[in-house]
Order: C-alpha cells, then sequence, then structure tokens
C-alpha cells in the first residue's frame, strides 16, 4: 500500500518508517501504527430476476457501478452496517440476507489508500427502490443477471463477487 503517514503523531520526527504494508514505525520515540484492513459491505439486490446496480455520485469510481453498501461502525455487525447503509442510501429496510463471499480490495479516498476486506450479501426486495441518497448515487439501474459486466463496477472486489454470484445463480 502507498505511504499516507510522513511524520510521527506523538512526537513530530519527520524520519518516520513504513515496512510498505500496514506498520509505520518511528525511531525516535517508539510510536507503532498498523493501519490494519477495514471491514465494508455490500449488497446484491434481487427484485423481479433483476439486480440492483447503482451509478457511484462521488469519488472513488464516480460515474461507474456499485452494489450499495459502506463501511462497518466500530462495534456494529457486517450484517447490520449493510442495513444501516441501505436504509440511509435507498431508504429500505432488510430483512434476511445471505452471505456470498469476501473479497480484499484498495479504496483511495482523499489521497490515501484503505485496504478493505469487502463482504456481499444477498437479499431479495419485495419492491422497487422509489428513493434514493443523492449525495451517493447518481441513478440507479435494474439489469439482467447475463447482462452484469464486470468491467463496468467501480471496485475489483465487486468485480470478483459478480464472477462468483453468476456462477451460483445463472
Amino acid at each position: 500500500m502507498k505511504q499516507s503517514l510522513y511524520s510521527c503523531p506523538n512526537c513530530s520526527n519527520m524520519e518516520l518508517t513504513y515496512d510498505g504494508v500496514k506498520k509505520y514505525y518511528c525511531t525516535a520515540c517508539g510510536w507503532e501504527f498498523y493501519q490494519n484492513t477495514a471491514a465494508a459491505v455490500a449488497g446484491i439486490f434481487e427484485y423481479k430476476d433483476k439486480i440492483l446496480a447503482v451509478e457511484r455520485n462521488r469519488d472513488p469510481g464516480k460515474g461507474l457501478f456499485d452494489f450499495p453498501g459502506g463501511f462497518v461502525d466500530p462495534f456494529e455487525t457486517a450484517e447490520n452496517a449493510l442495513r444501516r447503509e441501505i436504509k440511509e442510501e435507498l431508504h429500505v429496510d432488510l430483512d434476511q440476507l445471505e452471505y456470498l463471499c469476501t473479497s480484499p480490495n484498495l479504496y483511495t479516498f482523499k489521497g490515501i489508500e484503505y485496504s478493505t476486506c469487502d463482504i456481499f450479501y444477498l437479499a431479495h426486495l419485495d419492491a422497487e427502490i422509489t428513493k434514493l441518497d443523492k449525495s451517493e448515487i447518481a441513478s440507479i439501474h435494474w439489469l439482467e443477471k447475463s447482462d452484469l459486466m464486470p468491467e463496468r463496477f467501480a471496485f475489483r472486489s465487486m468485480q470478483e463477487a459478480i464472477k462468483i454470484y453468476t456462477s451460483h445463480k445463472l
């Protein structure tokens, strides 16, 4: 991963060392920091034999397809994180979730590269989406399963999830 810290937040030493993966170490005061992987969730939602894809309204990946979801907050389960994110973004309450897979990802936000472990779930919707959070989602698209083209999705983890999903569902 790309280095994102250059001075020690403890003593301001400018000779912070980075192992190139996740560990920062200050040779002056001994401060250590591990930039561990963050958990994120996304849902593949089915409605009447179609799959929901949303167009991202912000970077990274603005204009590309995405599956709705977001980061897991501290002390929150992955399932509850997905329910919260879907309520915020699509104004839908989710009941049943079915685990699909996990996939590693790199997420660059405001110049900082984050390693994430993206957790994917399947869910069936009872109705079409009628409201959405325009600050995050530009538009919604209902795709045929055969039209899920991985290269149209913003993140490598989603591209992998599509391959797993279509291998089990088509």
